[in-house]
């Protein structure tokens, strides 16, 4: 069962893929890339990272409970089976194409001259242009500039180390953060029992569980379907569709009301300043005014800032 539920999901990640990336074929190659940006999480990509998330918590609660019974062996094969689950999670992250191909051009490094992997950069500029607005990019693009500069010159070691802090320096906070939380205790419960410490071992599955509840609960949250909505607000207002605007607004309204009731008293303070500002805004959409633009774009900023707050919260609650 355990493993059918896993076989689903890998395929539902590789249905997805399909669906939402595409390859990319140079036949003329330009070391200037442009793309517009059109990348977020769909709502299967969200059910994927949820489902996966609960199963992770299952395999950690199941483990601490094999723990107290005394089966290790049980134990350890439940976490191998959760740090697999965590894969499929990162698999289906926004940043988990460009990662892909930051790989294939660091493995092509291994055994081919700089000059023939510098094509293989091309596809990592356009994936990091589909992700910027919900993913900080901008370090990741000076250090695929310094690669590419290393690669002219013919400087391997150079030109691997800078995809490699590209690849370190994105980060999808919402769910990465408390994701690689969630890793580094299953890894350290993983050692404890090669030592035979099976208490300490517990220990670490119990902040474990809080990573992994974590990605379940947020991914879900009012404050990330706000901030979904509103980058589907900006992304209609520069195609035109008033319509779709106006919906993506009501739906951002709906959120942010339930998540006035579910946040702390000082992140109230600020969703309840962005919903009164949304719906401000609302009356000035028909305008069709480059403004309303830029200031759809603001309020989409305003609300990742808070969730990335959110993030940090947590965050720091769980190293005191």
């Amino acid at each position: 069962m355990k493993k059918t539920i896993t076989t689903i999901l890998s395929a539902g990640i590789l249905m997805f893929s399909l669906m939402t990336s595409g390859t990319v074929f140079a036949q003329v190659i330009h070391e200037k890339v442009t793309v517009s940006p059109v990348r977020t999480l769909t709502a299967g990509e969200e059910s994927i990272i949820s489902s996966a998330a609960v199963k992770v918590l299952r395999h950690i609660a199941q483990a601490r409970a094999d723990i107290h019974e005394k089966d290790l062996n049980h134990a350890k094969g439940e976490l191998k089976q959760a740090l697999t689950l965590i894969d499929i999670i990162r698999a289906t992250l926004p940043t988990a194409r460009v990662k892909d191909h930051i790989w294939v051009a660091k493995k092509h490094l291994s055994y081919e001259d700089t000059e023939s992997v510098i094509p293989d950069l091309i596809p990592i500029y356009s994936s990091l242009n589909e992700i910027e607005d919900i993913v900080p990019v901008s370090k990741a693009r000076e250090h695929i500039n310094k690669a590419r500069e290393h690669l002219k010159k013919g400087n391997k070691k150079g030109a691997k180390e800078e995809l490699e802090l590209a690849d370190e320096s994105l980060v999808y906070s919402e769910v990465d953060l408390p994701l690689s939380y969630t890793e580094t205790h299953i890894t350290d419960a993983q050692g404890f029992l090669a030592k035979d410490e099976p208490q300490k071992a517990a220990e670490a599955l119990k902040a474990a569980e809080d990573g992994v509840q974590f990605v379940d609960v947020d991914i879900q949250s009012p404050m990330t379907q706000a901030k979904k909505s509103l980058w589907k607000a900006t992304k209609d207002y520069l195609a035109g569709d008033m319509t779709a605007v106006k919906k993506d607004l009501k739906e951002t309204k709906t959120a942010l009301r339930k998540a006035t009731n579910s946040v702390d008293t000082k992140t109230k303070v600020k969703v309840t300043g962005l919903l009164k500002d949304v719906e401000a805004i609302e009356g000035e959409v028909d305008k069709g005014a480059k403004a309303t633009g830029r200031g759809l774009k603001d309020l989409y900023e305003r609300a990742k800032t808070i969730t990335l707050e959110t993030v940090n919260l947590f965050q720091a609650g769980s190293t005191n």
